[in-house]
């Protein structure tokens, strides 16, 4: 009895954590994921497939509106590089990733996109404004609710962030939590200056 009890509870935490579609690791919400080496944990693909998977892929076409009503598509940044960041409304615990990429990514280069389908978590105007509320100041970044993007490109993990160049092709990614906003900037500023 106490195995199929066991069993069942196994099989309740591995299929509420597969359908939350969310990544995370012990240190998530902790403030500092860090390993021993003081580098930012990035977690691993679940998949079989390398972890450079869409490494040098394009971008699929997008066309969204943020919560001002400005529209966003693909060619927005055209010659820039820039940050495609998804996550949810209802992640709480991938709030202070997104507070790094906030606080390391230039006004105008961070597109912040909801992949959640779900009806109930499309407003971005309330997602923009729980975002700051409990980071604790102003996140005025563009908060967009396109899922099929997301699924476009194949996200299955949150919070997840690519690196796109100015031509549209996939420079870099993370997936799973970032803390450390100065290692999120040197690398945007790697991909922003190849030659410095």
């Amino acid at each position: 009895m106490r195995s199929q009890a066991l069993t069942l509870i196994a099989i309740l935490t591995l299929l509420s954590t597969s359908l939350t579609g969310c990544i995370s690791s012990t240190c998530v919400g902790a403030g500092d994921c860090e390993d021993d080496d003081g580098d930012d944990m990035v977690m691993d693909m679940v998949d079989d497939e390398p972890p450079d998977v869409w490494i040098g892929t394009p971008v699929p076409e997008f066309l969204g509106v943020d919560q001002n009503n400005r529209s966003w598509n693909s060619s927005s940044f055209e010659g820039e590089v820039w940050i495609a960041y998804f996550s949810t409304p209802w992640c709480t615990h991938c709030e202070t990733t997104l507070n790094a990429y906030d606080q390391a990514i230039p006004d105008q280069k961070l597109l912040i996109f909801n992949r959640e389908f779900n009806d109930n978590y499309s407003n971005m105007t309330e997602w923009q404004e729980t975002a700051t509320e409990r980071i604790g100041r102003n996140i005025s970044r563009p908060f967009i609710h396109l899922p099929q993007f997301a699924s476009d490109l194949n996200v299955y993990g949150i919070p997840q962030a690519f690196y796109v160049g100015g031509d549209g092709i996939i420079l870099d990614y993370t997936l799973g939590a970032r803390t450390d906003a100065g290692n999120l900037t040197a690398m945007f500023d790697e991909f922003s200056n190849p030659t410095a």
